[in-house]
């Protein structure tokens, strides 16, 4: 997707071009266009079989019925047919998924197509039927247990069943829809602000959490705008419904801030942008001001939030500062929920942005002027700017990098080709490359030629590259393939964090799985790894954690410090480059070389988590110019290493 990075020295007017929004700084932007882009660029970080793809095609949904969006709604159409015909199998803990979710319903009841009348109804009937209640009857998640409740499910039961009773005509499922919202919003309301809390009963049965948490906040807009706006006039609950939006939407803006926007923890402004709860905040405001229940003064909140939503909407349809999954962490504390880590273009981010903007462009309000710029927070805007950053790229790759070093893994597109070992793009420049490499590469201008910035000159093939694992067997590595799933849990400016899952092994006589995650932040050459080998025995194992070589190493094997480093011209025009492995001294057992790889082997248990380093230097960046640098380093860092396994940024 050809890329146009934005500038204050731009002097092109807004277009979409490829899918990207172009323009000056201080020139509008159009709410449509930034829809359609996010859109586009949420289909390759969410999933559509999960809630997060439905809340993003719901959105789209009411954003297709505008004049001009024929084509749109066709294909959003198109993809809500995959879930009624069985090509796309919803996951998630709520029927209405299984139809599409609630964008499926409000398409049928619009009465713009038949052909998801019947996948509708019959989730519908089902989920009336078969979901799982709390003691109050709230329709809530098949796995809660005793009285666990949380205001996430407000979005998936409310306009779902709404929509549904709407074009079946059956009221039951209309009057179902405003029990689940006003139960929640009755018992999770916190009196104090206003606002809500999350959940109840995760702490302990009957317990609140303490928090009032800027996405659970948004989904409880969502449930309750669609009401308001489309709940009939007639309905004996309407005026409780009207008056509850009133007075929730009325307290949430007393905790907007200056750029429109809310927080994490949204009665704390110490805590970061949420921009998720942010979009769906505006959503319903919007939908409130459309329909005349809040008075006209409040338009300048809601146009101020589409203002300031833009710094942090990439010209490419990025989306930043979007918390990570989240229930209940810990025991429920506004610091926990504080703590929880934002990532980037986290599947999460899109539905709320394309929500916000639709609902801007449905009001006529289509030229939206950035409070201050056009992806001031994104990393495609801010190309120069040193960081920590993980991304998945052509649909078979994860790539992370710091301002010294990149590295990738590749998923079950390419198996054929490359296995479980992680490749290293060698860099000589602080700011990321990532994203431009992979652009140029698109473009035909091939990444593995170096254009001052480093390239990717390392071919491991089915090796073990940089710190991929194998278990060793009788003097032979048994090593996963390509990875299975992944999932990006952090990724901000000076830590990322991610889940790799290895689900496909070949070792004689067990089942196993390998479930990874990765740590990185900056100022280091080396990524921290945290795996569990999982299987249904519990016993000993050798693993052996590798490092690919190319012909001609020098090898330093430290025992002591449990330590095996490698420096090697791999290619004559590239110069040197070094690679490492750091284990627990505690686990070490020995040394071991196989067909190109060195290891070095330790002993874990299955179901028991283990970590170490890898790593990778280069002899053409600044920080080393010889073997001996490279190995004082990697001692250096030795004394440096938690191998402690806990992961702070665990979800639910």
């Amino acid at each position: 997707m050809k890329q146009i990075k934005i500038s204050f020295l731009c002097l092109f007017s807004i277009l979409i071009l490829n899918g990207n929004l172009v323009g000056q700084a201080n020139k509008a932007l159009s709410a449509s266009d930034i829809t359609k882009s996010v859109f586009e660029q949420g289909l390759k970080h969410t999933e559509l079989d999960f809630y997060a793809g439905t809340l993003m095609l719901h959105g789209m949904s009411e954003f297709s019925l505008l004049k001009g969006n024929e084509a749109l709604q066709n294909r959003v159409i198109g993809i809500y047919q995959k879930f009624g015909n069985g090509e796309i199998k919803a996951k998630g803990s709520l029927i209405s998924y299984e139809a599409g979710g609630s964008g499926a319903a409000f398409l049928a009841w619009k009465g713009v197509t038949d052909k998801l009348d019947e996948q509708v109804e019959n989730s519908a009937s089902k989920m009336m039927k078969n979901q799982k209640r709390s003691p109050e009857g709230i329709l809530t998640a098949v796995w809660a247990k005793n009285d666990q409740i949380f205001i996430d499910v407000a979005f998936a039961v409310t306009p779902y069943l709404l929509y549904s009773g709407l074009k079946s005509g059956n009221q039951e499922y209309v009057d179902m829809a405003v029990k689940e919202t006003l139960e929640l919003f009755k018992i999770l309301k916190d009196n104090k602000t206003g606002l809500l809390h999350q959940a109840r009963g995760f702490t302990a049965p009957g317990v609140l959490s303490q928090d009032n948490w800027s996405r659970g906040n948004g989904w409880g807009a969502f449930a309750i705008a669609s009401l308001v706006r489309d709940l009939p006039e007639s309905h004996p609950k309407r005026k409780e419904v009207v008056a509850l939006a009133q007075q929730f939407f009325t307290a949430s803006l007393r905790y907007q801030n200056k750029e429109g926007l809310w927080h994490q923890e949204m009665t704390n402004p110490k805590s970061y942008v949420e921009t998720s709860g942010s979009g769906l905040m505006l959503y319903g405001l919007g939908i409130m001001l459309e329909k005349g229940l809040m008075d006209n003064k409040y338009m300048s909140n809601f146009k101020l939030g589409l203002s300031g939503y833009t710094s942090y909407i990439g010209s490419d349809g990025s989306v930043s500062h979007t918390c990570f999954s989240c229930l209940n962490p810990g025991k429920g504390t506004k610091k926990e929920y504080e703590a929880r880590p934002w990532a980037f273009n986290d599947h999460h981010a899109f539905g709320p942005v394309v929500l916000a903007y639709a609902q801007a462009a449905k009001m006529g309000i289509d030229s939206i002027t950035p409070l201050k710029r056009l992806g001031l927070y994104s990393v495609i805007d801010n190309p120069s700017v040193p960081r920590t950053y993980v991304t998945s790229a052509r649909g078979r790759d994860v790539a992370w990098e710091n301002d010294r070093m990149a590295y990738r893994v590749f998923g079950p597109a390419v198996r054929a080709k490359v296995g479980s070992g992680v490749d290293i793009w060698a860099k000589k420049v602080d700011y990321p490359i990532l994203d431009k490499w992979y652009k140029l590469n698109a473009e035909g201008k091939d990444y593995h030629v170096d254009r001052g910035e480093g390239c990717d000159f390392y071919d491991m093939g089915k090796l073990r590259g940089c710190g991929g694992i194998a278990i060793w067997i009788d003097g032979k590595p048994y090593a996963a393939e390509s990875y299975d799933t992944y999932k990006i849990i952090k990724n901000q400016k000076d830590k990322i964090e991610f889940e790799i899952n290895y689900n496909t092994w070949n070792v004689p006589e067990m089942q196993i799985t390998e479930q990874k995650y990765i740590e990185m932040e900056n100022g280091t050459n080396l990524f921290k790894v945290t795996s569990t080998l999982k299987s249904p025995e519990n016993k000993e194992l050798t693993v052996a954690i590798g490092v690919t070589t190319f012909g001609k190493p020098s090898i330093y094997k430290n025992e002591k410090k449990a330590f095996l480093s490698v420096w090697e011209q791999i290619n004559p025009t590239q110069g040197s480059l070094g690679s490492a492995v750091l284990a627990n001294p505690k686990n070490f057992v020995g040394f071991a070389s196989y067909k190109g790889d060195e290891f070095i082997l330790i002993k874990v248990r299955t179901n028991v988590p283990f970590s170490f380093y890898a790593g990778a230097g280069w002899e053409k960046s600044r920080y080393f110019k010889s073997n001996t640098d490279w190995n004082k380093y990697i001692m250096k860092e030795t004394k440096k290493a938690d191998f402690n396994t806990s992961i702070t940024t665990r979800y639910p």
